[in-house]
């Protein structure tokens, strides 16, 4: 395993018109380590996920993550990574495999080891059970563990979770 940053970030700033939410952060992540942002609501957090996650431009700074530049490489970076975001958008109308693996597809991962995958992470969330289930029917607890399994159907060398323990239990946590 590579020790060059997964993340590096200098000066990193995000601007919405004359509002500042990220003003200068200085963030390195390694391979092996886990980071988090605390702060209030309000503080940049989720600005800061959606830059690292090639998704939102950085208004001035540096970035690299896996080494790559985000405004160029997004496509690269994204394909790499999982992300459980702050809601959980996951289709209502399908069943909990079905979005895991409509998910997978995306990544273009084959469909027998997609279907391999799905049965393999469902069972790390504990809803084998509920693979066959419509997402309605679901807890918000159960609908987090979806949306978890999904971020993790392309084997991330990343994973960024926006308020991850949002709607779990807390022995899921």
């Amino acid at each position: 395993m590579s020790d060059a940053p997964l993340i590096s970030a200098r000066q990193l700033v995000k601007q919405f018109g004359d509002f500042v939410a990220v003003d200068g952060i200085d963030v390195e992540v390694r391979p092996g380590e886990s980071f988090g942002f605390l702060g209030p609501n309000g503080a940049g957090k989720s600005s800061t996920m959606k830059m690292i996650g090639a998704t939102s431009p950085v208004t001035s700074g540096e970035l690299r993550v896996f080494g790559l530049d985000p405004a160029t490489d997004g496509r690269e970076i994204r394909a790499r990574m999982g992300v459980v975001p702050q809601l959980d958008y996951l289709d209502e109308d399908i069943t909990v495999s079905d979005n895991i693996y409509l998910y997978g597809r995306y990544f273009d991962i084959p469909r027998r080891e997609c279907r391999r995958r799905v049965a393999d992470l469902l069972e790390f969330v504990h809803l084998t059970e509920r693979a066959d289930a419509r997402v309605p029917s679901l807890s918000g607890g159960m609908k987090r563990r979806v949306t978890i399994a999904r971020s993790l159907i392309n084997d991330p060398q990343l994973l960024l979770l926006d308020e991850p323990t949002t709607g779990l239990d807390p022995q899921a946590r």
